[in-house]
């Protein structure tokens, strides 16, 4: 039954919701109105001018016509360029999202477009300015006869009513192409409106066709059309990109011409085309000058607003039908636009503003016909468009193939926007044909009791939520939950054997780790499950060590592989090789669907809720293009500075850094800590056999050794593999408590990241080309992230010098000697002292620098104020402009993050370590590049492999002899008579397996023999990939370590004079700027005050300076506004899955037929489906999505 939690949750969601309907509703109104009105403002200004012509300055009239078309023409020119644009981009970044259309099927669409194209210039240039606004408004509800006929011959034969309704808003359509002939006798207008009229109407509708074919039709052309359709939804990029930018030129030259041959037919022009083309340089000329106008009626200002009217209409539309309300946000308010409309122009003083009412009509009878076709024409509307008010398919993202918005005629546009097309809606009884398989895999070394502990309640937690969701679909079948998997956890632990001698006989014996991991996982058992229902601990003794397996409580598997690094290779690297070999080519192997099948990767020390696993599986399941989902992980630890700044800098970095990457393209790095991969992408054999190679060069090392985790993205991200990142989902992390233990996994993390992306940005051009969601302006980013990281520490030792000398009255040379000398002993230190030494000289250095950033901070805080530290009155500096910059950036992302806001309170100690991290740390980690162990927990490696020569066998007995010794001490025994059904069961403490006694293992029940089949497969492995590790010669060593060395030498070299270089020219132009000038004051003084401050700001800073801050600014900013975008798609799919059931009651029976269900609430959501998904999906194979997925 839900809980107390859930059901607040639940309650605040629905909160929300309301808000988002009450602010979405009358913004998409508002904005419809607005943009609506802005165009008929437009058009009425010109028929005003235009009855002006004969009684004063025509070429001013005439200018001033020119003037509004211009901004007509832009009106309708934003969003085509938009489009254009968007279209450019997939062209150019994203081809395998694109293909050629058919030369038939393109011809007939840009005829199409062309024509509407035409027609919407028809309207705006010739026949709405000839119109009173309320005769304009009607007539727009009559641009719908092509969808009427489609409509008409689409409907079925057995649907008489139905089919009635389409003939009578066929025949009310039609009337309004040809109700001008019964009115035209009573207005005085232009002759040309009356071919004009009828054209525009008919040439418009013709860009309506998409929405009202299909292939399933019984007419032929139909169906032809249909396939067009079909087609266009991938080549429509490439299409776009040649229509939009003829749309935009056909446009500019219609409407102008249309405007012209009007004013002939109406005798008020001479007709002289080349003096009109002077009236219309004229007019864009007063309509570029209209922007230095005071006045919002100005044509430069209403072109704005009705840009951004237009816009706004676009996106709270589509707002409204990803959260699921669009029948209440967004067909509702398009209805109401019309009668809106008409209410203001007839009873308000604005219509005064565009026509006077209705004095143009001098026959009372034709009005009143005019309002009885007006009330048809509006039925017949809202007929064609029934269609909106169904539901519209929720996706992660707008649809890629969707048309945008005409901002001319808005309402009708979007009415027929492939968006809100209707979608069949999901069936409720609609179940995945395969079950989703998750297979937990953490890698374990030499964890504290604590960390194993944490991991295994993780275990267990999950153990009790997949028990309860078989109890729940037990008792009710007709369940739907996407969450119950075919679930089970490996752990594979490194060098779990050490040698032990006993009687002068040395063998292998388990280490205490292992023996603790034994005892807590009885302890749990215990805590879980009574002794009768305990099921006995499972031993195997394997070709690379043993094997342990438990049947946890709820009845999912637990296997522990022990691996002995005499008999198979160790650490994480060859552990990750070894369980994909061995889950995905053995174990599933082709007996399941992989689609559906995810390794869930966790380290050793990790700490999760069910729901962290169930929000990746949906992210996986609702996006069928990514082979990785990671979460939001947050480090614990015992109380100290180390772990607060560590609690900051996750918090920034997944703000900030995961969701640009995600945003822009794709995360970099899916940390191995927690991360759910598809089992497909595993299956690619150039990644596994590159992810499998030995290191046999210097950056080898550097690259796959030193990161395994990014190693493996960067291999998949270079076969256009997608990695997606969800900060809905949360687990918690042991970091580094330790400055020492601190440092040294910075090291590893701090090369890693530099060597893959360098890879990444060397192989670019192949990775945009491959790669659907890598573009350029990524690559770009990812350059600019790179080169900044590498320029940090010069950035940081010139503010260090620049604030010491400020702070302290000093002169900036002395600071820069001194600080010059303190880098210049580290750097010594590090190449010629030990590790030890090298820490605890960075532990000073790092306490030096961190008084000095406090001494600046409080000397900032104060400047902030105006003043110094001894109270001299100071300017408002740009330096301390970009300081509030960037901490109103950090802050309004913690405010986004209401959840983890607490972080910021850790961001002084952040601010005293910058330097030591961003500056003491990098230095130490090139210069230390050519140390190639872990640092954390390590112990004796060895460097290099022998290869297994032929005659190599891993015989069963040799395998084991002498290797095997497992130590196992039962508990108090049952009654006799159970003793042998007891014992397995009894509390085991440890493994007790000597080589005497192996003859009679089969015969203990807790022993079992490994299948002859698997024990093939491992040897097979063990000889092809993961031979152990071997003593290299003397010669291979002294080569590989010389080979590091040359390579810490050649990057430290890079390095350093890349930040020398920066450090003098900054520093130079600095010292050059703060030379006296002479006329700057006079200057500054005779300005306001804002652009004095503008100006001091710049005369204080040097070009260099300016240039570094202006790309850092970008940075952030860029980082800021994806940041925006990601939490907003998260609080639209967080709504999509909230339902608002206020005024329903549910029934007893419902009630009881929801018993056995879980706490959350599970709702069907179809997704946007790749090629390959396809034939899936007409199986019914849709996946679910857990609405508390999106929090």
């Amino acid at each position: 039954m839900p809980t107390q939690s859930s059901a607040a949750k639940t309650s605040l969601k629905v909160c929300v919701k309301l808000m988002a309907v009450f602010v979405t509703f009358p913004a998409v109104l508002s904005a419809g109105i607005i943009s609506k009105g802005a165009i008929f403002f437009m058009t009425s200004q010109i028929g005003r001018e235009i009855t002006q012509l004969s009684s004063g300055d025509s070429q001013q009239h005439l200018k001033v016509i020119a003037c509004w078309l211009w901004a007509l023409f832009f009106s309708f020119a934003v969003p085509e360029l938009l489009v254009f644009i968007h279209s450019l981009r997939i062209c150019f970044s994203r081809w395998k999202l694109w293909k050629r259309p058919r030369f038939v099927h393109f011809v007939i669409a840009f005829g199409l477009e062309s024509g509407q194209t035409v027609g919407m210039a028809l309207l705006v240039g010739s026949v709405l300015p000839y119109l009173s606004v309320t005769h304009g408004v009607l007539i727009t509800n009559c641009v719908y006869l092509a969808p009427a006929i489609l409509n008409l011959l689409n409907r079925e034969p057995d649907k008489p009513i139905m089919r009635l309704l389409d003939v009578l808003s066929f025949v009310a359509q039609l009337s309004g192409c040809l109700h001008w002939i019964f009115i035209r006798h009573s207005l005085n207008k232009s002759q040309m409106i009356n071919w004009t009229l009828p054209v525009s109407l008919i040439l418009i509708s013709l860009g309506w066709w998409e929405n009202h074919v299909n292939g399933d039709s019984p007419i032929s052309f139909i169906r032809y059309f249909g396939r067009i359709k079909e087609e266009m939804k991938e080549t429509r990029p490439f299409a776009y990109v040649i229509i939009n930018a003829w749309k935009i030129v056909l446009f500019f030259a219609t409407i102008f011409t249309a405007a012209e041959l009007a004013l002939v037919a109406q005798e008020a022009h001479d007709g002289v085309f080349d003096s009109f083309w002077i009236v219309i340089r004229g007019g864009f000329n007063q309509f570029w000058y209209s922007f230095m106008s005071v006045e919002w009626n100005s044509p430069f200002y209403i072109f704005i607003i009705q840009a951004t009217s237009s816009f706004l209409f676009y996106w709270f539309g589509n707002f409204a039908c990803q959260i699921g309300v669009k029948s209440t946000c967004f067909a509702l308010p398009v209805v109401l636009m019309t009668p809106v409309i008409m209410t203001i122009a007839s009873h308000f003083e604005i219509a005064k503003t565009f026509d006077g009412h209705f004095q143009a009509y001098k026959n009372q009878q034709s009005f009143v016909y005019l309002l009885a076709l007006s009330f048809f024409w509006f039925l017949s509307q809202t007929w064609i468009t029934l269609h909106i008010w169904s539901p519209a398919e929720i996706s992660n993202e707008l649809v890629s193939d969707t048309k945008w918005y005409n901002s001319l005629l808005i309402d009708q546009s979007m009415s027929f926007s492939p968006t809100h097309c209707n979608h069949d809606k999901v069936s409720e009884s609609t179940k995945c044909s395969m079950m989703t398989r998750v297979f937990a895999v953490a890698t374990m070394w030499h964890e504290t009791s604590d960390e194993m502990l944490i991991i295994l309640k993780s275990i267990f937690r999950m153990d009790k939520d997949q028990s309860r969701r078989r109890f729940a679909l037990y008792c009710n079948n007709k369940v739907i939950d996407p969450h119950c998997y075919h679930y089970e956890t490996h752990i594979f632990f490194d060098d779990a054997f050490e040698s032990h001698s006993k009687d002068g006989t040395t063998s292998r014996v388990v280490n205490r780790f292992v023996n603790q991991l034994i005892e807590l996982m009885d302890k749990m058992n215990c805590k879980r499950t009574s002794t009768c229902d305990r099921k006995p601990l499972v031993i195997s003794v394997t070709p690379y060590g043993g094997r342990l397996e438990w049947t946890l409580p709820g009845n999912t598997k637990m296997t522990v592989h022990l691996k002995d690094k005499c008999k198979i290779r160790v650490k994480k690297r060859w552990s990750q090789v070894m369980y994909i070999d061995y889950l995905i080519r053995y174990k599933i192997g082709n007996h399941s669907d992989l689609e559906n099948t995810f390794l869930l990767t966790l380290d050793g020390d990790m700490d999760f809720r069910p729901k962290a696993v169930h929000i990746l599986v949906d992210v996986m399941n609702s996006q069928r293009d990514v082979g990785i989902a990671c979460n939001r992980s947050h480090p614990t630890g015992s109380v100290g500075p180390m772990v607060w700044y560590q609690m900051y800098e996750y918090a920034v970095g997944f703000w900030l850094l995961k969701p640009s990457e995600y945003v822009l393209g794709n995360i970099l790095c899916a940390a191995g800590c927690f991360s759910l991969i598809r089992a497909t992408v595993l299956l690619d054999g150039d990644v596994m056999s590159k992810f499998a190679e030995r290191s046999e060069k210097a950056h080898h090392f550097i690259q796959r050794d030193q990161g395994e985790d990014r190693w493996l993205c960067t291999l998949l991200i270079k076969r256009g593999c997608r990695l997606a990142y969800s900060a809905s989902s949360y687990a918690y992390t042991r970091c580094p408590e330790t400055f020492d233990e601190f440092y040294n996994q910075r090291r590893r993390w701090t090369l890693s990241i530099i060597s893959n992306t360098l890879d990444l940005l060397w192989n670019c051009r192949q990775i945009v080309k491959l790669h659907p969601n890598i573009s350029w302006i990524y690559m770009i980013f990812q350059a600019l992230s790179l080169a900044m990281g590498l320029l940090c520490p010069g950035s940081i030792f010139l503010v260090l010098v620049n604030t010491s000398a400020t702070t302290f009255f000093i002169d900036k040379w002395i600071s820069f000697i001194v600080h010059s000398a303190l880098i210049f002993g580290f750097i010594i230190i590090c190449f010629v002292a030990p590790s030890r030494i090298q820490l605890g000289v960075a532990k000073c250095l790092s306490a030096f620098y961190g008084l000095i950033v406090a001494a600046v901070l409080i000397d900032s805080v104060i400047s902030l104020a105006g003043f110094n530290l001894h109270g001299n009155k100071m300017s408002f500096s740009l330096n301390n402009a970009f300081f509030l910059f960037l901490t109103s950036c950090v802050f309004l992302a913690g405010c986004l993050h209401p959840r983890e806001i607490h972080c910021l309170l850790a961001s002084p100690i952040y601010l005293l370590l910058t330097p030591s991290m961003s500056m003491l740390l990098v230095l130490y980690s090139v210069i230390n590049m050519n140390v190639v162990s872990w640092g954390t927990r390590d112990s004796s490696v060895t460097i290099g492999v022998q290869s297994p020569n032929k005659d190599t066998k891993l015989d069963s007995q040799q395998s084991i002899k002498g290797l095997t010794n497992f130590q196992k001490v039962f508990g108090p025994a049952m009654d006799k008579t159970k003793s042998d059904e007891k014992a397995s069961s009894d509390y085991t403490a440890s493994i007790n397996w000597s080589l005497e006694a192996e003859s009679h293992l089969p015969e203990q029940r807790n022993v079992k023999e490994l299948p002859g089949e698997e024990c093939s497969f491992w040897k097979e492995l063990i000889q092809s990939k993961l031979f152990p590790f071997v003593e290299n010669r003397k010669e291979e060593k002294d080569r590989i370590s010389a080979d590091l060395d040359r390579l810490r030498n050649f990057s430290f070299t890079i390095f350093f004079l890349l930040n020398s270089l920066f450090v003098a020219t900054i520093f130079g132009f600095q010292m050059k700027s703060e030379e006296p000038k002479s006329s700057e004051a006079d200057t500054v003084s005779q300005a306001n005050e804002l652009t004095s401050s503008i100006l001091v700001w710049l005369s204080e800073a040097n070009p260099a300076q300016l240039t570094v801050m202006s790309f850092a600014g970008s940075m952030l900013f860029v980082q800021f506004a994806a940041l925006l975008s990601f939490r907003l798609d998260n609080l639209i799919r967080m709504l999509s899955s909230t339902s608002l059931n206020i005024f329903r009651f549910k029934t007893e029976s419902h009630e009881k037929s929801n018993a056995a269900t879980l706490s959350n609430q599970v709702v069907l959501l179809s997704y946007g489906t790749t090629k390959e998904d396809s034939t899936r999906n007409q199986r019914g194979d849709l996946c679910q999505m857990n609405p508390n997925s999106w929090i």
